[in-house]
C-alpha cells in the first residue's frame, strides 16, 4: 500500500530522473549539466554554474477524489524546468528540447513552451509541463 504521503516525493522523483538522463548516464547528452532543486539567484546574475537545470514543482492540485476522501488518490502535478547558459541561446534551447523529450517520455503535457531570453549575458528558456499523477503510478510514484 502506498502511503498517504506518496505525493509529497514527486519532485525529488522527476529531479532524480532528469538529472540521471540529461547528466549522469555513460551517454547523456549533457554531462557537465549542473542540475538543481534551490534558488537560482546565482545563475541569473551570472555567478553560477552553467549549464544549470533547475527543477521546481508548482504546488499541486489533489484529483480523483473518492466517497471516502480520506486519501489522497491523485494529484495534478505541474513543473516548471528552467535552464541557463552563459555559452548561447542555442544552448539553453537544445537543453531545453532534450528536456521536453524526457518529461513527454513521462507522460507530462507541455502547458508553456519555452520562450528564449537574455539577461545580463545569460540566456535562459522556461517550461511548464504538467500531468496527473495517482498514487498507483507505478513510473513515478515508489511503493513502500
Amino acid at each position: 500500500m502506498v502511503s498517504n504521503t506518496w505525493f509529497s516525493e514527486i519532485e525529488s522523483t522527476i529531479f532524480t530522473i532528469l538529472q540521471y538522463l540529461l547528466a549522469e548516464k555513460v551517454d547523456a547528452p549533457y554531462p557537465k549539466l549542473t542540475c538543481t532543486t534551490s534558488s537560482q539567484n546565482e545563475t541569473v546574475s551570472g555567478v553560477g554554474k552553467f549549464p544549470t537545470l533547475y527543477v521546481h514543482m508548482l504546488p499541486p492540485v489533489e484529483m480523483g477524489n473518492d466517497l471516502d476522501n480520506i486519501t489522497v488518490n491523485a494529484i495534478r502535478a505541474t513543473f516548471e524546468l528552467q535552464v541557463y547558459s552563459n555559452k548561447s541561446e542555442y544552448e539553453a534551447r537544445k537543453i531545453m528540447d532534450a528536456c521536453i523529450l524526457e518529461m513527454k517520455n513521462l507522460r507530462f503535457n507541455v502547458s508553456m513552451f519555452p520562450d528564449p531570453q537574455t539577461s545580463n549575458g545569460v540566456y535562459y528558456c522556461i517550461s511548464r509541463f504538467t500531468r496527473v499523477i495517482g498514487s498507483g503510478d507505478r513510473d513515478i510514484v515508489s511503493e513502500e
